[in-house]
């Protein structure tokens, strides 16, 4: 069983209108077994629209955490829900990062 967490970034965003980041987010072993994420997604809405979506890029740390990062831009001042959905075989598990836009 693995758990998601938020150890890079907090579960809130901060940028300015204009920015292009990275958000991250770090995956972690909770019963310290080995892992792999074979697929990662995301997908940045707007209240139930989507603005943009891609793929994570995948980065192992080590065999028990694992840190994907989502390249976003967001459009207008609002916030905004960062989803991102990744494959640990047999599992599909998902996060949520709210991002505000000021």
């Amino acid at each position: 069983m693995l758990q998601k967490g938020g150890g890079i970034m907090k579960d809130i965003v901060k940028f300015q209108l204009g920015e292009k980041k990275y958000v991250c987010i770090s995956v972690t072993s909770n019963c310290g077994r080995p892992f792999d994420i074979t697929d990662a997604k995301y997908i940045l809405k707007k209240g139930d629209e989507g603005e943009a979506s891609g793929k994570c890029d995948i980065k192992n740390n080590s065999d028990t955490e694992t840190i994907l990062s989502a390249l976003i831009q967001p459009m207008a001042k609002s916030t905004y829900k960062l989803e991102y959905t990744y494959d640990i075989p047999p599992e599909k598990l998902m996060k949520t990062v709210r991002v505000q836009v000021e």
